[in-house]
């Protein structure tokens, strides 16, 4: 069972805590300290994840932005069937799924390989550098679009399982994708996901219709400061006999100077007071349009494991679907079988623990 996660540059930082244990106060309530001593990493280069990550994004190219995802993790579980072996055979396991990824990858984009003992599940981290060679340019750079594409994924579980079968069948016989792949709780996750993404679309459709009617309402503001115009008389002066600092102003006109004054005070007020509302709602706009963004990249998040597991599930239904009309199976035994199944995981003594730290499982 195996999931993978990929990380922006300001996640690595916590993810390389977690990783290399570098607190003994944890969030995950499910490590167990005493434990964590039993812990161990398959790579065997120099430093800690964060120094690795760092010695070799300075050998490649990576384009330095805020949505870039330089590290990818890959979280595979040890199978139930081999949860009673020995623990030289489970670090075998481990050790061949890293052989595995290795060549998948690149050993030398490896960052850790982390095996946690101390939790309710045993599983290794794999974590590494999504690197492709640029033939234009000629030179290696960061991309995990390029490297985990859909069709990648799709097919990773039955090679890695192919892979497991071919180099440790003393010990490996069932296969990542059989047994606990698909279960109740696969199917809870999935129903947790799409309420999720419910939830986060109508947030998104919620601020873009308040973005919009901001926009609306700086518009109509720039059009009403727009239309202020002030008005101006011609005054004519007539010196005052020995008094070059006084003129002589008619009383009616002067009354209109005042008029006039009095409403250039008005307007220039109305200015002021919706220039600065024209100016807090083009900040509000601006903070609601980040607002959807971060929303659309947390949906994004959310839609990718979904989608993963959707496939995954879709697969695995037409293959029992194949089995049943090939009658290797009745489909009315088939139906019962499964059933009977889940009827046995609904049981709070026979559901399985889900380790929080391995991700949703396929």
């Amino acid at each position: 069972m195996a999931h993978v996660a990929k990380y922006t540059r300001g996640g690595i930082q916590g993810l390389s805590i977690h990783l290399d244990r570098k607190t003994k106060n944890h969030s995950n309530k499910d490590i167990d300290a005493s434990k964590t001593h039993l812990n161990y990493d398959l790579n065997q280069s120099p430093g800690d994840t964060l120094s690795r990550l760092n010695k070799r994004l300075d050998q490649v190219y990576c384009m330095n932005r805020k949505d870039v995802k330089p590290v990818a993790d890959w979280i595979v579980t040890l199978p139930k069937e081999l949860e009673d072996k020995t623990a030289d055979e489970q670090k075998e396991f481990f050790q061949e799924t890293k052989n595995f990824l290795d060549k998948q990858y690149g050993e030398k984009n490896n960052i850790s390989a982390n095996v946690h003992l101390d939790e309710t599940t045993p599983h290794m981290h794999y974590a590494f550098v999504p690197v492709v060679y640029d033939k234009k340019k000629e030179r290696e750079k960061v991309s995990a679009k390029l490297v985990l594409t859909r069709n990648h994924l799709k097919t990773f579980h039955d090679e890695l399982d192919k892979h497991l079968k071919a180099k440790i069948p003393h010990i490996y016989e069932r296969g990542v994708v059989n047994g606990q792949t698909v279960g109740v709780e696969s199917v809870k996750e999935l129903k947790q996901l799409k309420t999720q993404e419910k939830a986060l679309n109508a947030e998104i459709d919620k601020l873009t219709k308040q973005r919009n009617d901001v926009q609306n309402e700086i518009k109509a503001k720039n059009k009403e400061v727009d239309s202020i115009n002030f008005k101006t008389f011609d005054i004519e002066k007539k010196p005052v006999a020995f008094q070059k600092r006084y003129i002589k102003v008619d009383k009616d006109e002067f009354r209109d100077i005042e008029l006039q004054a009095s409403s250039a005070t008005i307007y220039r007020n109305r200015f002021n007071e919706q220039q600065n509302r024209a100016d807090r709602l083009q900040r509000e706009n601006w903070d609601l349009k980040s607002k959807v963004k971060k929303l659309t990249e947390k949906l994004d998040n959310v839609l990718e494991p979904l989608k993963e597991k959707l496939e995954f599930a879709d697969n695995m239904l037409k293959k029992l679907s194949k089995k049943a009309l090939n009658n290797e199976v009745g489909l009315d035994e088939f139906y019962e079988k499964f059933q009977h199944k889940l009827d046995e995981q609904r049981q709070p003594e026979n559901k399985p623990k889900i380790d929080r730290d391995e991700g949703p499982s396929l």
